[in-house]
């Protein structure tokens, strides 16, 4: 989204926000988490299960249970997100359903990362690629709010644009830890990378 240049920072607007793209971005997961089990350990019921947000499976338990490595490591970050989504709800009284309905608030939601729509019409081989592609974007998208915040403004200093290029986690030296906002997010961020260097590990 293009920022404004006038626009106004404000923490509790730019958190709502986010936690409108952390819902998004957990539901993103839990998608490619769904369709990857019903293309292979589940694939008897693949006829019965087509919709992940229309046929629901509710409980995690059920993931647990299924025999596939890609599986297993998907549900770390998605589990991750959740705890985190859940604790800026407690920190900022976000009403999840709420802000999902309002379009100011979701016009808040600044750093959006690549989205795969149409992930049923995938191959499970294809699934495993466009998955890296997504949880790299969702880092970026996270590091950048990281920024924002540290900043506390959407124009981000080119100095923490460039640090983002960084590998591994030198980017996130010049983030303000004093900030627990963002000391919650860098924890976040740290635990997504680690999930994708364990994905790329068991992809190679």
């Amino acid at each position: 989204m293009e920022i404004a240049k006038n626009e106004t920072f404000n923490v509790n607007l730019c958190m709502r926000g986010l936690g409108v793209l952390v819902t998004t971005m957990h539901s993103d997961i839990y998608e490619f988490i769904y369709h990857l089990t019903f293309k292979k350990s589940m694939k008897i019921y693949a006829n019965e299960f087509k919709k992940p947000f229309e046929d629901i499976i509710p409980h995690d338990a059920f993931f647990d249970k299924i025999d596939d490595p890609y599986v297993q490591n998907f549900m770390i970050p998605m589990n991750k997100l959740i705890e985190f989504k859940l604790e800026i709800m407690l920190r900022f009284g976000i009403d999840e359903a709420e802000d999902l309905e309002d379009d100011f608030i979701i016009s808040q939601s600044k750093f959006k990362p690549y989205r795969l729509v149409f992930k049923r019409s995938k191959s499970y081989s294809k699934l495993l690629t466009y998955y890296d592609r997504s949880l790299s974007s969702t880092i970026n998208s996270l590091s950048l709010y990281a920024c924002a915040l540290t900043a506390k403004s959407y124009k981000i200093p080119s100095v923490l644009r460039a640090q983002l290029k960084q590998p591994g986690m030198d980017n996130l030296n010049l983030l303000n830890r004093d900030d627990n906002n963002v000391e919650l997010l860098l924890d976040l961020i740290v635990e997504l990378k680690q999930s994708l260097e364990a994905f790329r590990t068991l992809y190679r």
